[in-house]
């Protein structure tokens, strides 16, 4: 039955790809074109609001009319709400709407009509307000288009014990074809395939590529998503004011990152506030979980350094978050305590779980190990403030780990957190993996880690215990979505600490 599911929402041809951004100019034979080539959407659900999306293909500039409606019933008898939206070539013929007036913890059915022709029918849903048992979401990032098929997403479209899914970045990458991985072997060449993304039109050409995928539309259909970017949604290695991968000949770096940001928020089913260049925001899931999601990429991040830097990567004034968004992170959590919510998630890029290589020093200075300053000044403010049940999640790092996060687990620091970080969806496991004997005989927080696998993560939070899966894929290189879970850990109320369980209880449930 939940394979049924699947094949309805994206038809026989379950792998394909059209990657196409618009049909040729002008084109006067043949069939026109579907215009929902690139399927619906939605996000940032609340509990009386959703935002839903679609694109509408045409072969030229003019302004199209999109009718929506949403409705309880996947019959559209009973519209609860329904509008037009008026697209134009200004916003790359993107649709989004906040749609208002909707009840907490309700699964509604959405669709558009726009040109005589009805988009698919999809599914959301609204955050809960009470009377919560438990929350589930499934966790996700680095999704790289050339690298292999979605069948992770394929997985995730046959589940219907999602609340959400959060992105947490790396949902496209900007390389050329063959800049990180060659798609042909695979006929999954990314637009523009001659080069990396710099301008708004390749931004825009890379997310239409990506929203080709019929994996990927199918769990856009079936769930909504609460997304953040990381640097692959701009350029490698991203800072506040540049980028690893981003050259003098390639332009100002500000215009190539105005350019990316306003493709992605056009492209994803986000809510826009005012300053686009924040990201950072924060979903309640009745008195269960609070979810804060951050940007440790754009607003705030200083330079990434190397160990020819230590004195500076350890200054107090070092940044990853900005000043003004880490004051909002720790205020929010503060907050979240005060409210008397079970847990807290925090949904963010990079790893912050201590690593120190052989020679005892930081691991990889891009992620938290290159801020240690601003990690200790989250953790001491746990510490400080005695809030518990944080539970960080993190993408990023196309690997599997569970770790707990001390102010110094080198030193025997109380455990305040723990961090799960999700492996990715389609991106190559690391190509020099760190030596797991000695990383296991030096980091005794560091509970597990798989190198091996793609795939993704789901927790689920409840008043006692949250309850963590890692879920991954034999392989990549062909269509499929057999994802198994791989390992679980439970974190109970009250302990910052991972307690293996067998497989069989998770699969039983």
């Amino acid at each position: 039955m939940r394979r049924r599911r699947f094949l309805e929402l994206v038809g026989t041809a379950a792998a394909t790809s059209a990657c196409a951004h618009d049909p040729p100019r002008g084109h006067a034979t043949g069939p026109a074109p579907d215009p929902f080539r690139h399927g619906v959407a939605s996000g940032d659900p609340l509990t009386d609001r959703v935002i839903v999306w679609t694109r509408v293909t045409v072969d030229d500039d003019r302004d199209v009319d999109v009718d929506w409606i949403v409705a309880q019933d996947e019959s559209f008898a009973h519209p609860v709400q329904r509008g037009t939206f008026t697209t134009s070539a200004a916003r790359d013929h993107t649709v989004k709407v906040d749609v208002p007036g909707l009840v907490p913890g309700s699964v509604y059915h959405y669709r558009f009509t726009a040109l005589g022709i009805v988009s698919p029918t999809a599914r959301t849903r609204t955050l809960p307000a009470a009377n919560v048992s438990h929350v589930q979401i499934g966790v996700v990032s680095c999704s790289n288009y050339p690298r292999g098929h979605f069948n992770v997403y394929g997985a995730l479209a046959e589940r219907d014990d999602l609340d959400v899914i959060v992105h947490l970045g790396d949902y496209i990458y900007e390389y050329a074809n063959e800049g990180y991985g060659d798609g042909t072997p695979l006929g999954r060449i990314a637009e523009p395939a001659d080069r990396e993304c710099t301008t708004l039109a390749d931004y825009r050409a890379r997310h239409a590529c990506y929203k080709g995928d019929a994996q990927l539309r199918a769990v856009h259909a079936r769930h909504p998503f609460i997304a953040i970017w990381d640097d692959h949604e701009i350029a490698n290695n991203t800072w506040v004011a540049g980028a690893q991968n981003h050259q003098v000949e390639e332009g100002a770096f500000m215009v190539r990152r105005n350019a990316a940001v306003q493709a992605w928020h056009e492209w994803m089913p986000v809510r826009e506030a005012s300053d686009t260049s924040r990201i950072n925001r924060s979903f309640r899931f009745g008195d269960v979980l609070d979810l804060v999601m951050l940007d440790t990429r754009l607003v705030g991040r200083d330079r990434q350094l190397g160990h020819e830097h230590l004195e500076v990567i350890g200054s107090p004034g070092r940044s990853l978050l900005g000043p003004e968004q880490e004051r909002w992170l720790l205020d929010g959590l503060q907050a979240s305590k005060a409210a008397g919510i079970a847990w807290r998630a925090i949904g963010q890029q990079v790893l912050m779980t201590q690593l120190r290589d052989a020679n005892g020093l930081p691991a990889n200075t891009d992620m938290w190990d290159g801020y240690p300053a601003a990690r200790d000044r989250v953790l001491g403010f746990l510490d400080d403030k005695e809030i518990r049940d944080v539970v960080v999640l993190t993408g990023d790092i196309h690997s599997s780990w569970a770790s707990v996060l001390h102010r110094d687990p080198f030193a025997g620091t109380p455990a305040l957190a723990v961090e799960l970080a999700t492996p990715a969806v389609s991106s190559p496991v690391p190509f020099e993996p760190p030596d797991l004997p000695r990383l296991h005989a030096t980091h005794a927080h560091v509970r597990w880690v798989d190198m091996l696998h793609q795939g993704y993560l789901s927790v689920r939070f409840d008043a006692k215990a949250a309850i963590a899966t890692w879920h991954h894929t034999a392989d990549v290189l062909t269509p499929h979505t057999n994802v198994a879970a791989r390992k679980s850990f439970a974190i109970a109320r009250g302990t910052a600490d991972l307690r293996e369980l067998p497989l069989e209880i998770i699969n039983a449930t």
